[in-house]
């Protein structure tokens, strides 16, 4: 029993010491829409990655009470659709911001599985809606703005965190709002168009449904409007995956409709480093520190001075 005891307490130093709290929650509380086949459980692959899901959850983890800013940000780890890189792109991620302050959701989304469900190129975005909605409706619980609520995705993620921003509907019921306040997008694939995009992630996505409308409603430059809502993106010259034409061309339309965008192209990166590390990534391992100072800045997400 000490044993067991002494274990148990190894386990909740690290959230005892960093003042965090981690919870996991299923996204919905009954069966998830759109589902056609259950699996028990998911499958995990080489590195922690989710190959295949077997029910949509998020995990929560909320900054110290001291540190905690009223920001909230959603998480949406990349691996073209095909596979969730939810350790390094996901969970350590979402670490840091907490740590900064920042209460941080890593969403683990169905992947567009035709075995598993129904209409499969619809079911990565409405995960992401309703974790947004979720998210909003559990801000006093959370301690949160529901009006500083961000979208954070890396890759095939990245294109999901885009999606969910230009697809979102807002509402006047803010609580079902969908639409996040902004967005930080990390070497995303932003087009279907062959010219630029990774097919891979094209092709698992849509399926089926290639050549279809679907190629333009996610090429995600060409639904930006003027309701956008503002966005950073960081992406390397050297990226052999995801051609770094995608941000730029989603940086220049949210400029030309005069949504607030910062735009960040280092020399070398390569891709799907996530957190980054300077001797082998360069000047990209400084995204992190890079989007904080831009969040702190972003006018619409200013602190309101304590009295």
């Amino acid at each position: 029993m000490k044993k067991q005891l002494i274990l148990l307490l190894m386990a909740l130093s690290p959230l005892l010491v960093l003042g965090q709290k981690v919870e996991t929650l299923a996204l919905y509380p009954n069966e998830a829409p759109f589902t056609k086949n259950l699996i028990s459980e998911d499958q995990i692959g080489e590195g922690g990655r989710i190959q295949k899901v077997a029910l949509p959850e998020l995990t929560v983890y909320h900054p110290d009470p001291e540190k905690a800013t009223g920001k909230a940000i959603l998480i949406c780890p990349g691996g073209g659709y095909y596979i969730i890189a939810i350790q390094h792109e996901g969970h350590q991620i979402a670490k840091w911001y907490s740590d900064n302050g920042i209460l941080a959701v890593v969403l683990k989304y169905r992947l567009p599985d035709p075995e598993l469900l129904h209409e499969h190129w619809n079911v990565p975005l409405e995960d992401a809606k309703a974790t947004i909605k979720k998210m909003r409706a559990n801000a006093k619980n959370w301690r949160i703005d529901d009006k500083k609520v961000g979208v954070l995705g890396f890759s095939a993620g990245g294109h999901l965190a885009a999606s969910l921003s230009v697809h979102g509907k807002p509402n006047v019921d803010q609580k079902e709002n969908e639409r996040p306040d902004f967005s930080i997008l990390i070497y995303p694939v932003i087009s279907m168009d062959t010219a630029i995009t990774h097919q891979g992630s094209r092709k698992t996505l849509l399926g089926e449904k290639l050549d279809s409308p679907l190629e333009d409603f996610y090429s995600t430059e060409k639904q930006i409007d003027s309701d956008s809502p503002p966005a950073f993106l960081v992406h390397s010259w050297d990226d052999k995956a995801v051609p770094v034409e995608n941000s730029i061309r989603y940086a220049k339309n949210l400029n030309k409709y005069g949504v607030k965008t910062e735009l960040h192209l280092f020399e070398k990166g390569g891709h799907g480093y996530g957190k980054g590390n300077h001797d082998i990534h360069g000047n990209a391992a400084s995204w992190m520190e890079l989007s904080m100072k831009w969040i702190n800045d972003l006018p619409i997400l200013k602190s309101i001075p304590k009295n």
